[in-house]
């Protein structure tokens, strides 16, 4: 499905930008449906690879939002009234060693957090050069807030795959328990980590819901991985809350 141009303002523009690729997605304001989408793909990760690729008619429209996620891997989440009265270069490396590339971060107010990351600069100058009214925001604060959007009353296990790495998220009673990111190279190592977790926490890995994004039904491993678990792994049918989780919940993000 395609967009009329006089049709923008009433779609948000989102992109995710990767290691290997940037997908971007039309997506309705209304219906909060993905009307268009496209993937992107180059093999070198620097601005003068990537910006010649933005060429596209579709991605110029005169859309009511623009939003685009990116940024590198680590990242710190600390209480908003611990950063009020500290530096975000000092709390980030309370937890990450030198080098440190440009720091930034995105306030979540209604989890009374704050999301501290690594963003290189020529990422910014990417987006904003070609998109000069993009907000950018890291994929942990569009997660977060996409996971939170859902009912968390219930205690629940989030996981969010990028790649060889997954996101790790427990909720309980509208509150974030747990959260990480780990590096996984199989599906040992990828169950290792989440039942530590849950051993950890003292969390009965049979009675939490356990809800899979960034992967559609279809994943490989579905199947292996459900095994682990008496409760059924949850993955959406609907794109805007699997594989394109964090294109559709960038509207969050506005």
């Amino acid at each position: 499905m395609s967009i009329r141009k006089e049709d923008a303002y009433q779609h948000a523009l989102c992109m995710d930008l990767q290691k290997d690729r940037l997908r971007y997605a039309i997506v309705s304001k209304s219906s909060k449906k993905i009307v268009h989408q496209n993937t992107l793909e180059f093999d070198s990760f620097d601005r003068d690879t990537i910006q010649p690729l933005l060429t596209e008619e579709v991605l110029f429209y005169d859309y009511g939002a623009i939003v685009a996620t990116g940024g590198g891997k680590r990242n710190t989440i600390i209480p908003v009234d611990l950063f009020n009265y500290s530096k975000a270069d000092d709390i980030f490396r309370l937890n990450f060693s030198k080098p440190i590339d440009n720091l930034d971060y995105n306030r979540i107010p209604e989890l009374g957090i704050v999301n501290i990351y690594e963003m290189p600069l020529w990422i910014k100058s990417l987006f904003v050069i070609k998109f000069p009214r993009v907000k950018l925001v890291h994929p942990v604060t569009v997660i977060l807030k996409g996971v939170f959007d859902r009912d968390a009353w219930r205690q629940k296990i989030h996981l969010y795959f990028e790649g060889d790495s997954f996101y790790l998220l427990i909720t309980n009673k509208n509150k974030l328990e747990y959260f990480n990111r780990f590096d996984f190279t199989n599906l040992a190592d990828m169950v290792y980590h989440i039942l530590f977790v849950l051993e950890q926490k003292e969390i009965d890995q049979n009675s939490a819901d356990v809800l899979l994004y960034g992967v559609t039904n279809e994943w490989d491993l579905k199947e292996e991985f459900q095994t682990f678990f008496k409760q059924p792994v949850q993955i959406s049918d609907e794109e805007e809350l699997s594989d394109k989780f964090i294109l559709a919940k960038q509207l969050l993000c506005v």
